[in-house]
C-alpha cells in the first residue's frame, strides 16, 4: 500500500482529484435551484381571457346572459413562445350546440396555441341563459332631427333600400316593440340630403331604446328634399315666331296654370305671376295639336315644378276686319296746342288680321292709334303712329305706315279754327263695318286657352296667362318703336 501511494502516478493523480475538489467546494451556490438548469421555461397568467360563445342556433335561440365573460388563465411554455403571444391568442370556448331554452351551467373549453400547456383555469365553467327567439318584420318610420337652413322645407324622407326591416327579439319581448325608426339630421341644410346612412333603432312600448334587438339592416340609406321656399302662381306663356302665312291662332291652352316657383322669400313676395320661363316658338306650327314647352328657371328662381308643360294650340284660317280709330295725341309739350291737317278728322282706316273668334271679340278700346308728341314744335309737322293691338291680331299688310300731320300752335296766340293740342277733336273709336271680310264662316269654339302674340301668331314677346281665355284687351304693340311709322 505504501509502495502504491509513493507512486508518482498515482500521487499526481490525487492531487488533480483534490484540486477539482476544491474548487468545486469554492464555486458552490447553496442559494440556486434546479429552476437555474431549465432556465428557457417560464409561465405566464392572463388574467381576463374573453368567454366566446360558440354552437348556438341562432334561428332559435339567443343567449341572453352568461356569467362570467372572462376567466383567468395560467400557462406554461419556453419565454420565447410567451413572449410572442397575445391575450387574444388564448381562445376559451363555450359550447352551446346542445343546449336550450333555459339557464345552464356549461364547461368551458380552451385552445392554446402550440408549445403552450394550461396550469389553471378559473373558473372551468360559465353560467349562461337561453331564450327562445322570434323575427318579424316592421314598417321603418323615418324621423328628421333639426331644421333646414333659414326659409328652406323639408320634404318627406324615403329610404333607398325599402321601409321593410326583420327585427329579431326573445319571443315573450316581441309584444314590447312600440315602434322601429331612424332619424336623420337636416340641421342647416340648403340642398337634398342624399345617401345619408342612419342607423336602425327598435323602441318599446315606452320609447326605450330595445338595445339587444336584432335588425336586419341595421342601417339604412335615406334621401330627404330641402327646398327653397316656394309659392304657386298663375303661368303666363311667351311666344316667338310665326306662323305660315294665311294661319291665325284661335287658342292656346295649357295643360296646367299654376306652377310651383322656389326662391328667396323677398323675392316670391314681389312676384304674383310666373312670367318668362315657358316660351312656344309659333314657326314650327304647320297645324292645330299639342306641343311640349320646358318651364325654366329665369333670373333668381333656382326651381320651378313642373319642369315641362303641355301647350294645346288651335290654328285657322286668318279673316281680316277693317276698323276706323281717331288717333290719340301723347305727351304734347305745354303751351302748345293741335289741330289736325291729314287726316283732316283725326281718324284712320285700319285692316287688321286674324282668327275669327279673336277678330269678333275686339271691343272698341283694343285696337289704338297713339301719336307721341313729346317733340313738337310749333309748325306744320308728321309724327309717326303707334298701333296698339291684342294679341294674336296683326295689321293686315305689315308693311303698311300710318302717320298724322298736324299743326301745331303757341295756345296763347290768337286762336283760328285750331282745335286744343292733345286732343282728338272729339271724334270716339268708331269701327267701320266690325264684321270680318272675306267669306263669312262660323265662328270656332271661344272656349280658347292661354295665347298671345298679334294676328297669326307672330312673337312679340308678349305674354299671357296659361290656360286663360285670349283677352283681347290685352294689346300688343305693332310698330313699338315710335320713331317707326304704320
Amino acid at each position: 500500500m505504501d509502495k502504491w501511494l509513493s507512486h508518482p502516478t498515482i500521487l499526481k493523480i490525487l492531487s488533480v482529484a483534490i484540486a477539482l475538489l476544491l474548487w468545486a467546494m469554492v464555486h458552490f451556490d447553496p442559494e440556486s435551484t434546479p429552476a437555474t438548469v431549465t432556465s428557457t421555461m417560464d409561465t405566464k397568467v392572463i388574467e381576463a381571457a374573453s368567454v366566446i360563445p360558440t354552437g348556438l342556433d341562432e334561428t332559435k335561440y339567443a343567449l341572453v346572459n352568461v356569467e362570467p365573460t372572462v376567466v383567468r388563465l395560467v400557462v406554461e411554455g419556453r419565454k420565447a413562445n410567451l413572449l410572442t403571444m397575445k391575450d387574444e391568442d388564448y381562445a376559451v370556448h363555450l359550447d352551446l350546440s346542445h343546449v336550450t331554452p333555459g339557464e345552464h351551467v356549461v364547461p368551458l373549453t380552451y385552445d392554446l396555441p402550440k408549445g403552450i400547456s394550461l396550469i389553471e383555469m378559473s373558473p372551468r365553467s360559465a353560467t349562461v341563459d337561453i331564450v327562445e327567439i322570434e323575427t318579424k318584420t316592421f314598417e321603418l318610420g323615418v324621423a328628421t332631427e333639426g331644421t333646414p337652413a333659414n326659409g328652406y322645407i323639408a320634404g318627406t324622407p324615403t329610404v333607398k333600400s325599402g321601409t321593410i326591416v326583420n327585427v329579431t327579439l326573445p319571443r315573450d319581448e316581441m309584444a314590447l316593440v312600440g315602434a322601429v325608426r331612424t332619424t336623420v339630421d337636416i340641421e342647416g341644410s340648403e340642398k337634398n340630403v342624399v345617401n345619408k346612412k342612419a342607423q336602425v333603432v327598435v323602441y318599446d312600448t315606452e320609447g326605450e331604446a330595445m338595445e339587444h334587438a336584432i335588425i336586419r339592416p341595421s342601417t339604412v340609406e335615406v334621401e330627404v328634399p330641402v327646398t327653397p321656399p316656394l309659392k304657386t302662381m298663375p303661368l303666363q306663356i311667351s311666344y316667338t315666331g310665326s306662323l305660315p302665312d294665311g294661319l291665325s291662332v284661335s287658342s292656346v291652352k295649357a295643360d296646367i296654370d299654376k306652377v310651383a316657383v322656389y326662391g328667396d322669400q323677398k323675392l316670391l313676395d314681389s312676384m304674383d305671376t310666373y312670367t318668362g320661363g315657358v316660351t312656344v316658338d309659333l314657326s314650327k306650327i304647320k297645324e292645330s295639336g299639342t306641343v311640349k314647352a320646358k318651364v325654366t328657371a329665369v333670373g333668381d328662381v333656382k326651381m320651378v315644378e313642373p319642369s315641362e308643360i303641355n301647350v294645346e294650340v288651335t290654328v285657322v284660317p286668318s279673316q281680316t276686319l277693317t276698323l276706323d280709330r281717331s288717333v290719340i295725341l301723347n305727351d304734347l309739350p305745354g303751351g302748345l296746342k293741335t289741330a289736325f291737317k291729314d287726316p283732316p278728322d283725326g281718324h284712320v282706316s285700319i285692316t287688321v288680321r286674324g282668327a275669327p273668334n279673336m277678330l269678333a271679340a275686339i271691343q272698341a278700346n283694343d285696337v289704338r292709334v297713339i301719336a307721341d308728341l313729346s317733340g313738337a314744335k310749333v309748325g306744320q309737322a308728321m309724327f309717326p303712329l303707334l298701333v296698339k293691338l291684342p294679341r294674336f291680331i296683326e295689321l293686315a299688310n305689315e308693311s303698311q305706315k300710318f302717320t298724322v300731320t298736324l299743326d301745331i300752335a303757341d295756345k296763347n296766340a290768337p286762336s283760328g279754327n285750331n282745335s286744343d293740342g292733345g286732343s282728338n277733336n272729339g271724334n270716339g273709336d268708331v269701327p267701320a263695318g266690325g264684321q270680318p271680310e272675306d267669306t263669312p264662316s262660323p265662328p270656332p269654339d271661344t272656349d280658347t286657352g292661354a295665347g298671345n302674340g298679334t294676328g297669326n301668331g307672330s312673337g312679340n314677346g308678349s305674354d299671357t296667362d296659361a290656360g286663360s281665355s285670349p283677352d283681347p284687351s290685352s294689346s300688343t304693340d305693332t310698330g313699338a318703336d315710335p320713331d317707326a311709322s304704320h
